[in-house]
């Protein structure tokens, strides 16, 4: 190919630089990748490279596969079992889904701030997908987690084009999630890996504003039938008085 002579002016007109033709010998570095799908879900799709002095690379990674119970793959005294699916859209501006638009981690949601990243994504998306997603299709993630309750959330980036997404902690899908700041601005959708573990600045679950509802309407009918039967009370006792008194009887 063709590229511009060492010795030009600087200038912004390319029509006063001179070229000269030369030749580079280019090293195309090319990587296998592989993927394990089981009963349509993909649960791995990533670039294979063996373990080096910097990376553990992915040759020996064990991956996860198919209907998993925490009895039979986890230590129940100190792990839980995490289980992720999620479907992408079955229409996009591509035909594949980038890996920058499907974003998420699973992590602690408290952590010291010296150890912040190692504690804040203990899984992430890029170690079970760091090619793509195909459209309208099914990826997965299963892992034994540590068993620390409340401290511990699955978070996405609220937009990504998915359909849907579950997260299920020992077989039992967790329904609540709440939108909080992210890195760099983004909105995460966050699910706590455990119950009532929202912060206390989130907002409240769709579930515990009816409950709140419900509540206050219960404790309103109680205050009125409290009145009501009190007033009532009250003119039983002026009607007794008056029947037990003559005297006040006749002056009336």
């Amino acid at each position: 190919h063709r590229v511009p002579a060492e010795n030009t002016t600087n200038t912004t007109d390319w029509n006063d630089i001179v070229w000269v033709n030369e030749t580079r010998n280019r090293t195309v570095a090319l990587f296998p990748v592989y993927s394990l799908t089981m009963d349509n879900v993909n649960y791995r799709k990533v670039r294979w490279s063996p373990e080096s002095e910097t990376s553990l690379g992915t040759a020996n990674q064990t991956t996860i596969m198919g209907s998993c119970t925490v009895e039979g793959l986890c230590n129940v005294s100190t792990q839980d079992l995490f289980d992720l699916e999620l479907r992408t859209s079955a229409t996009h501006e591509w035909p594949s889904i980038d890996t920058m638009n499907i974003r998420w981690n699973f992590g602690y949601t408290e952590y010291p701030e010296g150890d912040r990243w190692q504690l804040q994504y203990l899984l992430e998306d890029s170690d079970y997908n760091d090619r793509a997603y195909d459209l309208d299709s099914s990826y997965g993630a299963i892992e034994c987690v540590p068993k620390d309750g409340c401290d511990l959330s699955f978070n996405i980036t609220a937009g990504s084009p998915v359909d849907s997404h579950t997260v299920k902690k020992n077989g039992i899908q967790l329904l609540d999630h709440s939108r909080v700041e992210g890195r760099w601005m983004s909105v995460m959708l966050m699910t706590p890996f455990g119950q009532n573990c929202f912060p206390a600045s989130n907002s409240l679950s769709g579930g515990a504003i009816a409950g709140i509802a419900v509540a206050c309407v219960v404790a309103i009918g109680a205050i009125v039938l409290g009145l009501l039967w009190y007033k009532r009370r009250q003119a039983q006792s002026s009607e007794e008085e008056v029947a037990e008194d003559p005297l006040r009887e006749s002056l009336l």
